[in-house]
């Protein structure tokens, strides 16, 4: 597979420049040269707008309890989608909108999870415990080793402070340098 990589890698430029020549010749150099920027500025928009879209999906299936494997796939595959689309060439612009389409993109975390499974390189873990992948264990919120992030601010009660009295100081938490950590 080593071997097959490097190879596809070494005749890619060679593909695209021939692939280049052909498509100018057909629709002119003009039209060539702006399809190939187009591509670019679509994948650099394609990389701004999903990636905290597919960030947000990974959080939500993780709150959920569930592996986000799913959404990270998808998150990749955008990505790689996005850098093809910059990359100049109408080979990798194709490969990109396959990746772009969302049977195939499934299709191909299918395959893939399922290659990984069958030659045991695909291993999960959750709370010191192997699970299954397509069955992972789910827990209720708040569940114990549920971890719930908060935002908090010490507020002084007496209500006739002054407007700055109140703020906290690190001197005086719990945190100071004066006293150890809890």
């Amino acid at each position: 597979m080593g071997k097959a990589l490097l190879w596809f890698l070494l005749l890619l430029p060679v593909l695209e420049i021939a692939v280049f020549i052909e498509v100018s010749s057909r629709i002119g150099a003009g039209a060539t040269v702006g399809l190939i920027v187009l591509a670019a500025v679509l994948g650099v928009a394609l990389l701004r707008r999903q990636g905290l879209s597919v960030l947000r999906k990974a959080q939500a299936a993780a709150d959920r309890g569930e592996l986000p494997v799913g959404a990270v796939f998808e998150g990749f595959c955008l990505a790689v989608a996005g850098i093809l689309l910059i990359i100049p060439g109408f080979l990798t612009d194709t490969v990109a909108l396959l990746l772009l389409i969302p049977p195939l993109r499934n299709a191909l975390g299918l395959w893939l999870f399922e290659r990984m499974r069958r030659t045991s390189g695909l291993h999960v873990w959750m709370n010191g415990q192997q699970v299954d992948p397509r069955h992972p264990p789910r827990r209720p919120p708040g569940a114990p080793g549920t971890v719930i992030d908060v935002d908090y601010q010490e507020v002084d009660p007496a209500p006739d402070a002054a407007p700055d009295a109140g703020a906290p100081r690190l001197e005086e938490s719990r945190w100071g340098p004066k006293n150890p950590r809890p």
